[in-house]
This record gives C-alpha cells, sequence and structure tokens, in this order.
C-alpha cells in the first residue's frame, strides 16, 4: 500500500515571455505520480516525475515539441525503473517513443491547417522538414522505504541543454545540474530535434547526476531564464528557494508578477519561464 505521508509536494507554474499569452508559451512541464512497487531487495518505492523543457524559438512547432518531450521523458522513467543504469536504453526508449508520436501529430497539424483554410504555406515547409528542437530535463524523485519503515529520499536526474535542476536545502542552492554557474548560459544550448534519430549520440550528450535528500529539501526544475536567476549573485537573496517556495505557495498570479518584476529591473531575460517545485514532507 502506498504511504501517502511519504509522497512529496509539488507545483508547476508557467510564464510566457512579455506580450504574449499563455498558450504561446513555448516552455512545457510535467509532473506525474508513479504507483508504488517493490525493488529487488524488497524496498518500497514510491517515485514522482518530473520534466521541463524549452522549446527553442527559432523552430516551427517548438512549444508543440516541448510538450511531446516532456511527456514521453516522464513515460520514459516510469517505464525504466532505474532507468539511470542503462542511459543508451534510456535513450531509445525516448525517442522511439517520440519519433511515432511526433509524426502522428504533424499529420494531425498538417489536415487542421487545412480544415481552418491555412494550409501550410511555401516559406514554412522548410522548417517543418528542418523539425522543431527544445532542451529536456527529467527528474525522478524517489522514497525508498526499507522494512523497518525509514524513508529515503533520493533524487535522479538526466539533462541535455540548459534548464536545470537545483537541490535545496533551507532556501539555500546546494547543488545545480547541469549548469553551476550563470557563465555557463550560452546562446546555443544543446538541443534535441524532432528528426534527430541518433540514439547514441543522444546517449552520448545526456548529463546524469544524483543525490540524496532530508525531509523539508526541495527539488527545483526551471528552463535557463529562471535557472541563470537562481545562479545569479546579483538577485541579493541568500536563499532564493524561501521567496520561490513563497511565491509558489501563493499562486500563479503573484509567481508571474514577480517574473515580471524581475525582468522590468533587469535581474532575469525576457524569457518563458517553466518552474518545478518538489518539497519533501518533514516527518513528523
Amino acid at each position: 500500500m502506498e504511504d501517502v505521508s511519504a509522497l512529496p509536494e509539488y507545483q508547476l507554474l508557467r510564464v510566457p515571455k512579455a506580450g504574449n499569452s499563455l498558450k504561446e508559451c513555448e516552455d512545457a512541464g510535467r509532473i506525474w505520480r508513479g504507483d508504488a512497487r517493490t525493488d529487488d531487495q524488497g524496498r518500497t518505492v514510491i517515485p514522482l516525475y518530473a520534466a521541463v523543457s524549452d522549446g527553442a524559438s527559432e523552430s516551427l512547432l517548438a512549444g508543440s515539441w516541448a510538450e511531446r518531450l516532456v511527456a514521453d521523458a516522464v513515460e520514459s522513467m516510469s517505464l525504466g525503473h532505474d532507468w539511470w543504469d542503462d542511459v543508451n536504453m534510456f535513450a531509445v526508449d525516448l525517442l522511439e517513443r517520440s519519433a511515432p508520436l511526433w509524426e502522428a501529430y504533424l499529420e494531425w497539424y498538417r489536415a487542421d491547417r487545412e480544415a481552418r483554410g491555412r494550409p501550410i504555406t511555401w516559406y514554412e515547409q522548410p522548417g517543418l522538414e528542418k523539425g522543431a528542437f527544445a532542451t529536456v530535463l527529467g527528474a525522478e524523485v524517489r522514497a525508498t522505504v526499507p522494512s523497518d519503515g525509514t524513508l529515503n529520499w533520493s533524487w535522479h536526474a538526466f539533462a541535455l541543454g540548459d534548464s536545470c535542476l537545483f537541490h535545496l536545502r533551507d532556501g539555500v542552492v546546494r547543488r545545480a545540474f547541469p549548469l553551476e554557474d550563470v557563465e555557463g548560459f550560452g546562446i546555443t544550448p544543446q538541443l534535441l530535434g524532432s528528426r534527430n534519430h541518433d540514439t547514441a549520440l543522444v546517449a552520448e550528450r545526456l548529463q546524469l547526476a544524483h543525490g540524496t535528500l532530508a525531509p523539508g529539501d526541495e527539488v527545483l526544475l526551471a528552463s535557463d531564464a529562471l535557472a541563470a536567476w537562481l545562479l545569479s549573485p546579483d538577485h541579493g537573496y541568500r536563499a532564493p528557494g524561501t521567496l520561490l517556495a513563497t511565491l509558489a505557495e501563493v499562486g500563479d498570479e503573484p509567481f508571474t508578477e514577480w517574473v515580471q518584476d524581475q525582468r522590468a529591473r533587469g535581474l532575469m531575460r525576457n524569457d518563458d519561464v517553466i518552474f518545478i517545485r518538489i518539497r519533501v514532507r518533514t516527518e513528523a
């Protein structure tokens, strides 16, 4: 039986670029609570899966590709169990899942455009043929419960590109992955393309990381604009996670207003923002 007290709390927030609607946001996120299972050592494993993706605006249908990637990343992690033990198999599963689903989406997209009297134009065709591009970051936060009933928490993550995971304790960043400082954010992050079927290359480029968690710790997943803010010394907060936790708890509107304020102050780039916050419950 799944121990509800072991389940972490989580939230997902999105903010589009200034002047854009939420429907135009090209960043995507997904959270899914997996089923409890028993591992080969007889321990109960209770997983939570999360993924974020930052669609590259220069490519056509980037937001839709980002949505596809987060859904498939979560499913590949959940079906792979200890998926980090074989990154090649994980990459194969992810790409073999995404490719046919993306082709089916393109067929629907073309038909929908035709039905609305707006068929694909000659100047859009090269973009469709080139494919869509996005970063992808996935994480599993896991509670492991041995026979004595104690709770052990851990996280495992993979990344391609500059969307980042942060492990926080008392609001302070203890670990940042895959980038560790603001200088690491450039204009050409690694991206996963919808037409890239080279599983060996993708597996080679995927970065992996893991860590252990204590009650009250938080795991944040963020696309590059918010990730760069968290790593910047200019924001003036020793424990930036405390501020983000407060904003997340009061909801979408205050978080959106805060992002807009940071942009206006020149402390955050005007880009789409996706933010997932996962908090390990404090033991009673």
